[in-house]
């Protein structure tokens, strides 16, 4: 089930019926939970007992808790906090919270993909999840100016405490971010390398040349 701009703006009669829709479904993505914070949380809720792959972009604290806590079956989960303006301590003053352990009979994540929750968040959720995730792809720049995620240069200590024990791929994804030079990004893979379990696969979208996934392939 895709959720587009339209669907947000709709007359009530189709928004209810979407929230119907969305009972049962394994697949949810396009959930832009800025447009309409109360409509989109009703909507993820609904969604919650039974989705397995999710998308949100620009999620405040109770889209990031229901996504955390209310969906045991979660596995694949894709979040999106971009609106054109730089990440950075500013929006680490007053990070979403999420609660540590996962609830009993949650599933937990194997595939996370991530372009600018707030640091503290994103620990917090890696934590929650390090038992069980497998693959994590990071929109993130090696070093620069800019705060994050333009500039991670320190994301070896981002990444190390998050006992991230079942973990077999990171992705560093640079679309989106400054371009990154090739001595920063062999600096920045190499710390990260020594921070995590040893035998994790540590690659880059630039150098490794990867391919970018179109829309909604990701989630399958």
């Amino acid at each position: 089930m895709y959720i587009n701009s339209a669907a947000v703006h709709a007359r009530q009669e189709e928004k209810e019926a979407a929230l119907q829709e969305a009972q049962g479904v394994v697949l949810l993505e396009g959930v832009s939970c800025d447009e309409d914070p109360a409509w989109t949380l009703e909507l993820l809720q609904r969604a919650a007992p039974t989705v397995e792959r999710l998308e949100v972009r620009n999620p405040g604290e109770p889209h990031l808790r229901a996504a955390h806590a209310a969906m045991p079956r979660l596995r694949r989960l894709c979040v999106t906090c971009h609106d054109g303006h730089d990440h950075g301590a500013a929006q680490d003053a007053a990070p979403p919270e999420l609660n540590g352990a996962l609830p009993p009979g949650h599933s937990g994540l194997q595939w996370l993909r991530v372009w600018g929750l707030p640091r503290t968040a994103l620990q917090s959720l890696l934590r929650a999840h390090s038992g069980t995730l497998e693959e994590l792809q990071l929109h993130v720049g090696a070093r620069g100016e800019r705060g994050w995620p333009y500039n991670c240069s320190d994301l070896h200590s981002l990444l190390g405490p998050c006992g991230l024990r079942a973990l077999r791929t990171l992705v560093l994804r640079r679309w989106g971010c400054i371009p990154t030079d090739i001595g920063g990004c062999e600096m920045q893979r190499a710390a990260v390398r020594a921070a995590l379990p040893p035998g994790v696969q540590v690659l880059c979208s630039e150098c490794d040349r990867l391919m970018v996934v179109t829309r909604g392939r990701h989630l399958v």
